[in-house]
Order: structure tokens, then sequence, then C-alpha cells
């Protein structure tokens, strides 16, 4: 086992049984196989490593540093035993990729509320703000005649302009799938502001075309990306 030191635990619920974790993703070892319906003995626990290739590693959970398994870990055993509490775990699961399929948005506002993170949830709700965005963005770019490629052109603006870089290379860089999930709050507010300044520009200048289009939102890009860059300039102390 690999030993590492880590910050102070705190709980997760897991069903009707709670289990100390740690900040960096880990589950005390031993309450997690309990909270599955098994005795929770070192022994059982290094007997399912052989099994099933965990590979437990030691945290500290308020004193001695003691085995700890990684929430993939314990999700692979939840599919692999046969014990009532992994049955109704896997019940659980079949629910919950049923909603995801039918677009259940109170799945995401459970998720949240067992994210123990502000940081997390500022993100969420910057993330949100720029799906609404980027769908009224699209929508007056449509009422006002663009056409074909525009759409994807003034997303690659958008996304040059906020991120420095095009939509692959930022991917690869932050190992996102998708290119908005992988910014950070800050990024997607500046994402949305500036298609939000597009939408007004377009409609109070009645832009036509993409050609008009893409010209405004290109002139929106490079103001809005030169007062960022202002803004993250550190302060002159001789000014």
């Amino acid at each position: 086992m690999n030993a590492t030191r880590t910050k102070p635990t705190s709980f997760v619920r897991f069903g009707k049984s709670s289990v100390r974790a740690t900040p960096d993703g880990r589950i005390h070892a031993l309450e997690a196989l309990r909270s599955l319906g098994l005795s929770g003995v070192p022994e059982e626990l290094e007997a399912l490593a052989r099994a099933h290739g965990l590979r437990p590693s030691l945290r500290s959970f308020g004193g001695v540093r003691e085995a700890a398994l990684s929430y993939t870990e314990y999700a692979m055993l939840v599919f692999s035993l046969d014990t009532l509490e992994a049955r109704r775990w896997r019940g659980r699961a079949r629910e919950i990729l049923r909603r995801y399929l039918e677009g259940d948005v109170t799945l995401a506002a459970e998720v949240v509320e067992r994210s123990p993170s502000p940081g997390h949830r500022r993100w969420l709700s910057a993330r949100l703000e720029s799906v609404e965005s980027r769908k009224r963005f699209m929508s007056t770019v449509a009422k006002h005649g663009g056409e074909g490629h525009i759409y994807q052109q003034v997303s690659s603006l958008s996304n040059q302009s906020v991120l420095k870089m095009n939509s692959a290379d930022f991917r690869r860089a932050r190992k996102a799938r998708n290119t908005r999930d992988g910014m950070t709050a800050t990024e997607l507010l500046r994402l949305s502001y500036l298609e939000a300044a597009t939408s007004k520009a377009i409609e109070q200048r009645r832009a036509r075309g993409n050609e008009q289009i893409l010209r405004l939102h290109r002139q929106n890009a490079e103001i809005e990306q030169q007062l960022w860059e202002q803004t993250e300039q550190p302060d002159n102390p001789g000014a």
C-alpha cells in the first residue's frame, strides 16, 4: 500500500451508512465494505483486492493512516458483489441512468447537494449560465440570417478570445472532452458575457447574414480580450 498524507476527513453518506472520506477523493476502506453488507475486516479487504484488482492506499482519517479506496473502486465492488446492499446500489444506478437519459435536471441538483466544495457549486452555476447564453446567442444568429458554417466560426472565435488557443488544443491541455466543461468559472462567465454582448450588438445594429454577424462578433471579441488582458496585468507599483 502507498502511504500518502492528507488533510482532515469528512463523511459521505452511502445509503444508511456514513463513511469517512478525505479531500483527495478516498474513502475508509473497511467502513466502505461494511456499507456494502460485508464484515469489513482487513483479511476481507485483502481478499477483495486480490480478486478485483483493488489497490488500497493509506490515508489519515483523523489519526493513524488506514486503508482507503477510491470511489471508482467502490463502484467496482457495487457491480461485482452479490450482497443486498450492493443490489440496492445497482437498482439506484439504473434509476440514475434513467433520469440522466431523460435530462432530469433535479439529478444535477442532488449532485450539487453532495458536493462539499463552494468552488464546484460556483463552477456549475457558471456552466449553466453558459448553456443559456449559447442558446440565446445561436438563436439570435439564426434569426438574423446566419447559416452554414457561421455557428462553428463564431464558436471558435469565442473560444479563441477567452482561452487564447483553439478548442482542440484547449481540450488536450485540460484533458476535457467538452470545451466548456474544461473551463474555469471565470472563463465561462467571460464567454457568456461575450456572447451576450454580441447578441445585443446584432439586435441593435440589425446585422444580417454571416459576414455582418461574424464582423460584429470579431470586433466584440477583440475589445473584450483587450479588457480582460488589462485586468489580468499586475498593478504597477511605480504608477
